[in-house]
């Protein structure tokens, strides 16, 4: 999985991943449930769950930022590998 975590201080954790399948497993270990999002939805469907969403250069979305609570740390850096 392509990802990166970082912690903010003490209240927030973020965490960065490639790929809608492993946004939906990150969302999912980091305590939130993924919403089902359909193909060519918009980016305000897209940012459900997400600080942001990054898109190619024809506007499909390959990234997404999320905020989590540092509490989780250890399920979701167990789903990352870092």
């Amino acid at each position: 999985m392509n990802a990166r975590l970082w912690k903010i201080g003490t209240r927030r954790a973020m965490a960065y991943v490639e790929g809608r399948e492993n946004r939906d497993l990150l969302l999912t270990a980091a305590g939130k449930l993924p919403e089902p999002v359909k193909r060519g939805a918009s980016l305000e469907a897209e940012l459900r769950g997400a600080v942001a969403v990054y898109t190619d250069r024809k506007g499909k979305p390959f990234a997404w930022l999320i905020a989590f609570d540092p509490g989780r740390w250890d399920e979701v850096s167990a789903l990352v590998g870092s």
